[in-house]
């Protein structure tokens, strides 16, 4: 009995020393000893900086804590004799940090954060929320953020910086990069027959442009070429209109800084007569051009000087193609042909490349014969990743003899060959009719939206296939669409986590195109045209192309704190969810065209 009795005291005087000792510690608890902005006091909108701040842990050790930065205009706590509880208005939330396995102590740490471009201007001020969602037991609570109950922060004590936002008073428009979708400018010599229509795309490219201030507004684009030494006007080819304009419109979108203004310029004959003649002879010549934008309202824009942009690019000149001609009982080759080869978009978002080419080739001399080609490949850029979406080529011949007669066919998607069918025989007639639907990851990247940082995948899905017909007997003959892509951007991300969620939104379409090969060569003895034998025939190639229109983004929703004041000292008071856009593309159709890239026909006597 004695050692029970002695076993009870012993515990219970170990239960008077943990109540005792517990008693000195130091009161749990959190909170903000510091905030400031370093050397920066003054920031424009869109500004990003670095925020700095010391956060004290007293009682507490490897806690997970998050912090929330709010930014509330000076106007809101100018009243510090009114008691009434007030919303307040103007707030806006700088960023969410999540901080683990924190040890007892003063913590100095610093974030990146971005001010909001919806700002009305003046002074502001940075305020902090510790453990907003009161995750972490403490024994003081009224000092994790701003308090109307906290003594030590009567009359505006409370941890806080101080900043002026500066606001332009005027509008400013810049042309910042002009981007050329092709590497040289070639153009048909005005003495050879192109074969082509005469909205065919020359120069195809793309301008970023930004905007500052609060009064947007639509612009004009203007483009020069320099021909011996004065500039002459292009012209832009406007899918709305279905025709070559000297002007390209362009309306501005609130919440994109890099803007992006695709365009479109071929050149006719006058222009093209005027550039063979000053640089005929001078292949790889560098051709200079001039981009101006310019206010449809012409209400003072700020600065005009960075509303021009110059740039140069090789210019070469097809002279045609030499016929290759022996003695005079052989007969000169005919070879007919054309290629295209150009990509649109901004490769740090959206980028696509079109490569289409097509041939007919006939042989008169010999073993009479023919040759049909035609090929077509599409290339992607997502956020800089390059990626081979789609390609696929067509070889089909045809000899009196019957040797190398036949054809060969194969499809590429994604960089694995789907598809490949090839025979060669004296005749031939085959039809394919083939699609496939796909969907791919292409690139991952990351993003902050508000306050809230995202990683984000996207890629391309949609379908793709081609229809065309083939043969030889006594006529070569190969139609139908050699390839059709429709493929949008799709795009998964986000977070969910107790205080903000974000996802991706898109109506985008990334490539929309058909190009088609309708081409013909015989052999005939004897037409009602033509009493002597002979061989005809006959190429077209068309296509039908609308490439990166739509708008591609992010969003983010955060579960924040409600704010309100009294005494001109605020606190929160609530919770509210607020909606954060980040569009990182918005644009109509880049390129939008249905034109003949080469349509010609003929005959050569036997």
């Amino acid at each position: 009995m004695n050692q029970i009795r002695a076993i009870s005291l012993s515990l219970l005087l170990m239960l008077l020393s943990a109540c005792q000792f517990s008693e000195n510690d130091p009161p749990r608890n959190l909170s903000i000893a510091n905030i400031n902005t370093g050397p920066v006091a003054n920031l424009e909108q869109n500004e990003t900086f670095e925020l700095f701040y010391d956060l004290d842990v007293a009682g507490l050790s490897d806690i997970d804590v998050d912090v929330h930065f709010y930014l509330i205009h000076n106007n809101e706590l100018v009243d510090t004799q009114n008691s009434q509880e007030q919303t307040i208005e103007d707030v806006h939330q700088l960023a969410i940090v999540s901080l683990s396995q924190l040890k007892e102590g003063r913590h100095a740490l610093s974030v990146q954060a971005t001010l909001p471009d919806n700002l009305k201007g003046g002074q502001y001020q940075i305020i902090a929320h510790v453990d907003p969602d009161n995750m972490v037991i403490e024994d003081i609570e009224n000092d994790n953020a701003p308090s109307t109950t906290n003594a030590s922060y009567a009359n505006g004590q409370y941890p806080h910086a101080d900043i002026e936002v500066e606001i332009q008073s005027t509008h400013d428009y810049e042309l910042k990069t002009l981007k050329f979708g092709q590497s040289a400018l070639i153009l048909d010599a005005p003495h050879v027959d192109n074969g082509n229509q005469f909205h065919h795309a020359d120069l195809i490219g793309y301008l970023v442009a930004d905007y500052s201030g609060s009064a947007l507004d639509k612009v004009t684009v203007k483009a020069e070429v320099d021909v011996n030494g004065a500039w002459r006007p292009l012209h832009f080819w406007s899918a709305e209109e279905t025709q070559y304009l000297e002007q390209l419109s362009y309306s501005f979108k609130t919440v994109l800084s890099d803007q992006h203004i695709g365009f479109d310029i071929a050149f006719n004959d006058e222009l093209s007569q005027a550039l063979y003649q000053t640089f005929s002879g001078q292949n790889g010549a560098e051709l200079a051009f001039r981009f101006t934008l310019t206010d449809s309202n012409g209400d003072g824009d700020l600065n005009s000087d960075n509303n021009v942009i110059e740039q140069s690019i090789p210019l070469y000149f097809f002279e045609g193609h030499t016929a290759n001609v022996g003695t005079q009982n052989r007969l000169a080759n005919i070879k007919l042909a054309q290629s295209y080869d150009k990509s649109y978009g901004d490769q740090s978002k959206f980028s696509i490349g079109v490569d289409l080419s097509g041939q007919l080739l006939i042989v008169p001399a010999g073993d009479p014969g023919a040759r049909i080609t035609a090929e077509g490949n599409v290339e992607a850029y997502f956020f800089n990743a390059q990626n081979t979406l789609f390609g696929i080529s067509y070889d089909g011949s045809a000899y009196v003899s019957g040797l190398n007669t036949g054809y060969s066919s194969e499809m590429t998607i994604f960089n694995n060959v789907v598809f490949e069918d090839e025979s060669y025989t004296s005749k031939f007639e085959k039809s394919w009719t083939k699609s496939w639907e796909e969907e791919k990851v292409l690139a991952k990247a990351n993003f902050t939206i508000g306050p809230i940082p995202m990683s984000v995948e996207a890629g391309v899905d949609g379908s793709l296939g081609f229809e065309l017909t083939v043969g030889y007997n006594a006529e070569l003959y190969a139609n139908g669409d050699l390839f059709s892509v429709d493929f949008g951007a799709f795009g998964r991300g986000g977070v969910d986590l107790a205080v903000a969620s974000a996802g991706v939104e898109a109506e985008f379409n990334l490539i929309d195109n058909v190009f088609s090969l309708d081409s013909s060569a015989g052999f005939s003895l004897v037409s009602t045209d033509n009493a002597t034998p002979h061989i005809y025939y006959a190429l077209e190639l068309t296509d039908d192309m609308d490439v990166i229109s739509g708008k591609f983004g992010l969003y983010a929703e955060t579960k924040g704190i409600k704010w309100c004041k009294k005494w001109g000292i605020p606190y929160p008071c609530g919770s509210k969810t607020t909606r954060y856009d980040l569009w990182l593309y918005q644009t109509d159709s880049v390129f939008q065209k249905s034109w003949t890239l080469y349509s010609k026909e003929g005959s050569v006597n036997l």
